[in-house]
C-alpha cells in the first residue's frame, strides 16, 4: 500500500510540473502565432447543436479546452459557471472546449457539477491541435472583430473583469 502511494504522489507531482512548465512557457507567447484564421472550426455541443466561431462574431469570445480529467481543469470550472451566468450574453460568448473525450463522460461530468455554458466536443483533437493546445487548461480571449487579444495557459480564478480588462 506504501509502493502504491509513492507511486501515486510521484505521478501527481509530475503531471504538475509538466502544467506548471506549460504555463510558465507560454507567458511570453504571442497570441497572434495561434492561427491565421481563427474561423476555421465547427464543433457540436453536448445536445448536438453545431457551433462555428464565425457565428459569433461581434461578441467577445471565452474559448478554453478542458478536459474532466484534468484537476486545474475542474478547479477553474466552477468560477467559469459564476462568470457565465453573469455576464451580458449580447456582449460575450462562453465555449468550453472538451479535447478527446467521449460525449458520455462529458456530459456526466457536466450535469454533475451544474455547468450550462455551451461545452463543444473536440474527440479527435483537431481543433486543439489548429489552436496549437499544449497544455490544458488553455483560454483564448478573443475580441469582436476576431482578433486573439490572450492566451492564457493553466487554472485561473475567473471573473468577468478579467476579461474586460484582457479586451481593453
Amino acid at each position: 500500500m506504501k509502493k502504491i502511494m509513492i507511486v501515486a504522489s510521484l505521478i501527481v507531482g509530475v503531471l504538475g510540473l509538466f502544467f506548471i512548465g506549460n504555463f510558465v512557457l507560454s507567458m511570453g507567447e504571442n497570441p497572434q502565432a495561434v492561427s491565421p484564421d481563427i474561423y476555421s472550426f465547427t464543433l457540436k455541443d453536448l445536445n448536438g447543436n453545431s457551433h462555428n466561431l464565425a457565428d459569433y462574431k461581434g461578441k467577445v469570445v471565452f474559448l478554453n479546452f478542458w478536459a474532466s480529467w484534468c484537476p486545474p481543469c475542474r478547479e477553474e470550472m466552477p468560477a467559469m459557471q459564476k462568470m457565465y451566468v453573469s455576464w451580458d450574453k449580447n456582449k460575450y460568448v462562453m465555449l468550453a472546449i472538451n479535447t478527446g473525450e467521449d460525449k458520455r463522460t462529458v456530459k456526466e461530468f457536466a450535469g454533475k457539477n451544474g455547468y450550462t455554458f455551451p461545452i463543444l466536443l473536440d474527440k479527435d483533437g483537431r481543433v486543439a491541435r489548429t489552436y496549437k493546445i499544449t497544455g490544458i487548461p488553455t483560454t483564448f480571449i478573443i475580441d469582436g472583430e476576431g482578433k486573439v487579444v490572450s492566451k492564457i495557459v493553466g487554472a485561473r480564478d475567473w471573473t468577468e473583469a478579467d476579461i474586460k480588462i484582457i479586451v481593453e
